[in-house]
């Protein structure tokens, strides 16, 4: 069973947070964690697949550890939020851009983890043909961007803003499940597809492995740096020793064999502690992407 890259980092998070609470089993009496994370992070993905996947991980906690590992799915960031804030959850799984907002309504949450990208960085860009007569994305008039199955969510967000005031024709956002973003790379090169969304991660490694045809590319738009995904928790919630050991869990998680391999299947090269400059990347993209209104 394959599974879409935008679901690969919650369910790790499940299965690394499981091999932590088993871990301590016996270091303290049992703890109740709920965590939540967002529906957009199974984008394209089948609700029935996200609850068997995630149900090994339920029963594993559930008779190994007090923690029960319950996850609940929100529909959107504000809605997390909220239930953090009202101490239904403990745990939140959040996009680097949704941290951000979630602060704003939510100043004493804490982040515990940050996720480290493949080539370190979390960007997305709108790649043409060398051949493509346009400029900027406003130019392509009845072309449409087109977005491959799993798109990282900072990567809709960034398209969404280029968009913005542009006719319904104009660079018209579709999705073609049948490609990953390799395929797509290809049928801009081979001129089958005009416009394609990508993540810088994925375009560097193009580049490394089609050289060639990477030269017949160019980039005609390309997004701020987002703030990587994170773990967090709100002040209280939890105490401060399950935090820490939560956070050693996940950031030693990659010098084990299984943590090796639940990083490949997360497309990750690990976890860290947030870096020094982790508010000023929160600070400045919240800037470039304000937080929705409560509605």
């Amino acid at each position: 069973m394959q599974v879409a890259p935008s679901v690969r980092f919650p369910l790790a998070v499940l299965l690394v947070l499981g091999a932590t609470a088993v871990a301590h089993a016996e270091d303290k009496p049992a703890v109740d964690l709920k965590m939540g994370m967002l529906q957009g992070m199974f984008r394209d993905v089948q609700p029935a697949m996200v609850q068997a996947l995630s149900k090994p991980f339920r029963e594993l906690v559930y008779k190994q550890t007090g923690f029960t590992g319950d996850v609940d799915l929100c529909p959107d960031a504000l809605t997390l939020i909220e239930k953090l804030k009202d101490k239904k959850l403990q745990i939140g799984v959040f996009h680097g851009h949704e941290f951000a907002w979630a602060q704003k309504q939510c100043p004493d949450l804490v982040p515990i983890v940050v996720t480290i990208p493949p080539g370190g960085k979390a960007q997305s860009m709108i790649v043409v043909n060398l051949d493509c007569k346009a400029k900027t994305v406003a130019e392509l008039v009845d072309d449409p961007v087109t977005m491959p199955r799993g798109a990282k969510a900072y990567s809709l967000l960034f398209l969404d803003k280029c968009h913005a005031g542009l006719g319904k024709s104009v660079a018209k956002p579709i999705t073609k499940k049948s490609m990953n973003t390799e395929d797509l790379l290809n049928a801009v090169v081979l001129g089958e597809v005009t416009a394609a969304l990508v993540d810088a991660s994925t375009l560097d490694g193009y580049q490394t492995l089609q050289p060639g045809a990477f030269k017949q590319l160019k980039i005609l738009a390309k997004s701020d740096m987002f703030p990587p995904a994170v773990v967090a928790y709100r002040k209280g919630s939890i105490s401060e020793d399950d935090a820490e050991k939560i956070r050693k869990g996940l950031t030693s998680a990659n010098q084990t064999a299984s943590g090796k391999l639940l990083m490949t299947l997360w497309n990750l090269k690990g976890l860290e502690e947030p870096p020094a400059d982790y508010q000023q990347k929160l600070d400045a993209i919240l800037k470039a992407y304000p937080c929705p209104e409560i509605k």
